[in-house]
């Protein structure tokens, strides 16, 4: 059989039912941000990285999170309680990154994917939440056609105007 294009609603098709297949287009693609001083590079499934250039050198350099597929555990889709049309997000976890002056532990990661149909495949931010674990939040339309990041449709509510008497 060929591939099902709208990823198998037939049932048969389970292998597309992950929302990392959904971001396989992503595999060997890398993504940077520059704030500040810092320029941070994120290779999805690799790494993140966050350095600094001086004439194409880097004169700093610390990794704040490598994917280690066998330790990445289940899929795991959250939600913000958010005011927008369709606030969850597919989490990957990150370890293994440079050890922390503070901590002791090495560095680690959370990445958010959230689905941004008016959006190329974008960092929309990197925080520090807590000393050593990072968060970066990456806007893909590539998952907006999963069926939990699908917008709910529920909501609309129909309005009926009448004629107001002067």
């Amino acid at each position: 059989g060929g591939i099902n294009a709208d990823g198998g609603l037939g049932g048969t098709n389970l292998a597309k039912n992950t929302v990392a297949d959904y971001l396989s287009g992503l595999v060997g693609t890398c993504f940077y941000r520059v704030e500040g001083w810092w320029t941070y590079e994120y290779c999805y499934q690799k790494h993140l990285k966050q350095f600094h250039q001086e004439n194409n050198v880097n004169t700093a350099e610390f990794v704040l999170g490598m994917y280690n597929a066998g330790a990445a555990g289940p899929e795991a889709i959250l939600s913000d309680d958010g005011g927008k049309e369709s606030a969850a997000y597919y989490v990957q976890r990150y370890g293994g990154g440079t050890e922390c002056d503070v901590t002791g532990e090495p560095r680690s990661l959370e990445v958010h994917f959230k689905c941004a149909t008016d959006s190329l495949n974008v960092i929309a931010s990197i925080k520090e939440r807590s000393t050593c674990k990072y968060v970066l939040v990456f806007y893909t339309p590539l998952i907006c056609n999963h069926p939990q990041f699908q917008p709910k449709h529920d909501v609309i509510r129909s309005i009926e105007c009448y004629p107001v008497a002067d």
